[in-house]
């Protein structure tokens, strides 16, 4: 039904999430209404390294950006 559901997600990422989308955090998918929903124009899980991310681009209320820096050792990748 194109809805993304995700379990076991930081309070602080969910918040961020339903703020760019225009949704809100729900903690059950039963009866789900249309006010509730947000929306992206593209949605993509990506596999970097051992890792997965979930990729929302075009969303309507979205400020934010993310860099995912890898190295071979924590040394590698300076802040």
């Amino acid at each position: 039904r194109d809805i993304f559901c995700a379990g076991r997600v930081a309070e602080e990422d969910l918040k961020r999430v339903a703020a760019a989308t225009g949704g809100t955090v729900q903690t059950s998918v039963n009866n789900i209404i249309d006010e509730v929903l947000g929306t992206c124009e593209i949605f993509e899980e990506k596999q970097v390294g051992n890792e997965r991310f979930n990729i929302f681009n075009g969303c309507p209320s979205g400020q934010t950006a993310t860099i995912v820096l890898r190295g071979g050792a924590d040394q590698v990748c300076y802040m």
